[in-house]
């Protein structure tokens, strides 16, 4: 059964905190904030002004190699919906297994209906899916929210209250609202959730393990570095261009997320140390590196309906890390195959026979 199902906004935290910052005057020494990470800045509530950017404005940068001779040029489209059953939740148990919160960050889920910390290969067998074609798989991403002025400005008073304060108290699940310390606002459900499988561009497909493993994104990227963060976004009408900002996008075209997981696979390896050595992404020509094998390439695309003028106005934001501030270039996904090998055997089929499939 997920946690915290629903639809969201803020309210109860900004009072239950207004609340708490008075008890700590009347007692004259207890603090309490909940905002996780150093006490001594602003919580990540606020997005920078800087980090949007008009779509329109972006050269075209998406180039997609040539597909060869012996490309598996198809693709496989499974419909999970959009999570209408409202399963969220702060954890993430491929890199953080068995830890509550682990994520800080409340994440949206598709296919399997079991996933929590505490998930493993056993658990998630059998555990039932809002896949239609009975694929077990999950899928999973932060959630966006969007977050209005009135509401901002509540929060930046609170935290200038909360600076000259000497203790922190963590809000480690989340609220009732299905809101964590820095993580505020209603909750938008994507418009459209599609998740489709391709193929490489230099040769077939071979079938992915069950349980296989694969991470999209750096959740840490101020701490870790570019090198595994994406460009992730862009708009509906524009996808020739991915950036690493929030994008401004004009009238009649929405806010799009792209995550296209990397498809080079280490053997059967279904998982290693730190989540990313057992698979990698193809070269610039679509070739996997000597010793890695072609599995399907994963791409999950969400497309937001957020109002323009709360665009221009810098008032959506992705759920991130607390020392993240909601960085647009942190945006990630997670994914664990537990399809069915009749299922498999029908994407890889497709995809290598150049057909384009939907289930």
């Amino acid at each position: 059964m997920a946690r915290n199902q629903g639809r969201h906004r803020i309210a109860r935290r900004t009072k239950i905190a207004t609340a708490l910052l008075g008890l700590s005057i009347a007692v004259g020494g207890l603090v309490v904030s909940t905002t996780t990470g150093d006490p001594e800045r602003a919580a990540a509530d606020e997005v920078d002004r800087s980090q949007f950017v008009d779509i329109t404005q972006v050269r075209p940068n998406v180039d997609k190699p040539e597909p060869g001779r012996n490309a598996s040029t198809g693709s496989f489209t499974v419909d999970c919906g959009r999570n209408e059953n409202g399963h969220f939740n702060p954890d993430n148990f491929i890199a953080q297994p068995g830890v509550r919160n682990g994520a800080q960050h409340l994440h949206d889920y598709v296919g399997n209906l079991s996933t929590n910390a505490d998930s493993d290969n056993d658990s998630l067998l059998g555990a039932g899916t809002t896949c239609r074609n009975g694929d077990e798989s999950t899928y999973f991403w932060p959630v966006v929210r969007i977050d209005t002025t009135e509401e901002a400005e509540e929060r930046r008073q609170g935290d200038r209250n909360r600076q000259n304060q000497q203790e922190e108290a963590q809000l480690d699940e989340p609220n009732a609202d299905n809101e964590l310390a820095g993580n505020d606002g209603e909750i938008q459900r994507p418009a459209v959730v599609d998740i489709t499988f391709k193929g490489n561009a230099r040769e077939k497909v071979k079938e992915m393990p069950k349980f296989l493993r694969i991470l999209y994104g750096d959740a840490k990227v101020s701490t870790n570095g570019p090198a595994n963060a994406r460009e992730s976004w862009t708009c509906t009408g524009f996808e020739n261009r991915l950036i690493k900002q929030y994008p401004i996008c004009p009238e009649g075209s929405d806010v799009k997320r792209v995550h296209t997981f990397p498809s080079c696979l280490d053997g059967d390896n279904i998982d290693s140390e730190n989540h990313r050595d057992h698979i990698k992404y193809p070269d610039e020509n679509g070739e996997c590196a000597n010793g890695l094998t072609a599995v399907p390439e994963l791409t999950i695309s969400l497309t937001y309906e957020i109002p323009r003028r709360i665009q221009v106005a810098g008032q959506y934001k992705v759920d991130s890390f607390p020392e993240e501030d909601h960085n647009p270039f942190s945006d990630h996904d997670d994914f664990a195959n537990v399809m069915s090998d009749r299922i498999m055997d029908r994407l890889v089929d497709c995809v290598n026979e150049g057909r384009q499939c939907r289930e």
